[in-house]
């Protein structure tokens, strides 16, 4: 068949919006060759996706130690970049077929593949902007507050209400036939059509429901947190210079006494810089796991912006899905907690994890009665 082929006939998926296959002639932008090589990037993106986070999910679900306010939105996010994983090789198998259609009976599965790719994208975003506001209330409100804020109760609403805001931006408009997602055969993906006759509505409602609010609540809650641990740590050095001085000048005064409780206060001003330190380490990896969205989804944006930008669009797609198997990288290099567990998950020494799971202690003792 040749690639601008078309079919003959059109077939309807009832139970989901425009998802008619038409018989308009649309030229592909790219070439085979190149259709394949981005296919197989796809699928291999899928298979670190799928198995990076699946690790961190699995590491919360085997380490107590893990199970932090912060971690409930990182394994959201982990779930999130999931999706669009678990979505790839749909567009992989539309990429890979030699003809200029969708090579099944019906679009269904390319619809819902770009519904979840694209559901996924808008989750992970708020999961991010959750993860930001978690850190600075941790780091800049007193501990009672973030405990009454962060409840189980209060983690639970807040991830529900995340997971259905984005569906239904992604859903709602579809229903009410604002727009619609199936086989595009110009870039041979699953994405939002763009051929739909209110494609610019649903990609403005996407938009403007997706990345306004979340971006303000990411940008303004890393500030704060740099302005607070700035100042944080110039009063904690002004106060160890204190302490200093007066040491230097009892030592000279021979009181012992003031001097024991005098250790003991930079014992205890040691202990807090030590956890402080370990709250600005873990806020700063998972800065970085923002940064890596916005570069990552950066060369997408701004080639939508380009004129005649539909030969950049899938080089810039395939950057934007790098993300989404970024952040177990960041996770299992740089961050303290997650670091060890992953580790000892690769090295198969789920007997080594610390504070382990009721689920880690059962599987360890089956696999032990086997042995």
């Amino acid at each position: 068949m040749d690639i601008n082929d078309t079919m003959s006939n059109s077939t309807t998926v009832s139970w989901l919006p425009n998802t008619t296959m038409t018989t308009t002639s649309i030229p592909a932008v790219h070439s085979y060759t190149v259709r394949v090589v981005v296919g197989v990037l796809f699928l291999l993106i899928a298979v670190i996706n799928i198995t990076g986070n699946s690790m961190v999910i699995f590491a919360v679900i085997f380490s107590k130690k893990l199970r932090t306010s912060t971690n409930v939105f990182v394994v959201s996010l982990s779930s999130a970049d999931l999706l669009a994983g678990l979505a790839l090789p749909m567009s992989a198998v539309a990429l890979l077929s030699p003809g200029n259609s969708w090579p099944g009976s019906t679009e269904a599965p390319c619809y819902i593949a770009g519904l979840l790719l694209f559901t996924s994208s808008t989750a992970s975003l708020f999961n991010l902007a959750s993860i930001a506001l978690n850190r600075l209330i941790l780091i800049k409100s007193p501990m009672k507050m973030y405990l009454i804020l962060y409840t189980k109760c209060n983690l639970v609403i807040n991830v529900v209400v995340i997971w259905i805001v984005a569906i239904a931006i992604m859903t709602v408009p579809p229903l009410l036939e604002i727009g619609s997602f199936g086989f595009d055969k110009q870039q041979h993906t699953c994405t939002d059509l763009d051929n739909h006759p209110k494609a610019k509505t649903f990609k403005q409602i996407q938009t403007f429901g997706s990345y306004p609010i979340s971006f303000i609540i990411i940008i303004t809650s890393y500030i704060m947190i740099f302005v607070h641990v700035r100042r944080h740590f110039k009063k904690e050095m002004r106060k160890n210079d204190n302490i200093t001085v007066t040491s230097i000048s009892s030592s000279s005064g021979g009181v012992t006494s003031f001097q024991t409780s005098d250790n003991a206060a930079i014992m205890r001003a040691s202990r807090r810089d030590r956890i402080s330190r370990q709250q600005l380490e873990i806020t700063k990896n998972l800065f970085m796991t923002v940064c890596a969205f916005f570069i990552c989804i950066t060369p997408y944006s701004v080639a939508l912006f380009l004129p005649n930008n539909d030969r950049f669009l899938l080089y810039g797609g395939v950057v934007f899905l790098c993300n989404s198997c970024v952040n177990p990288i960041i996770y299992a290099a740089k961050h303290p907690q997650f670091k060890k567990v992953l580790r000892l998950m690769l090295r198969c020494k789920y007997s080594e994890i610390e504070e382990p799971s009721d689920t880690i202690k059962y599987l360890t003792a089956k696999c032990c009665c086997k042995s």
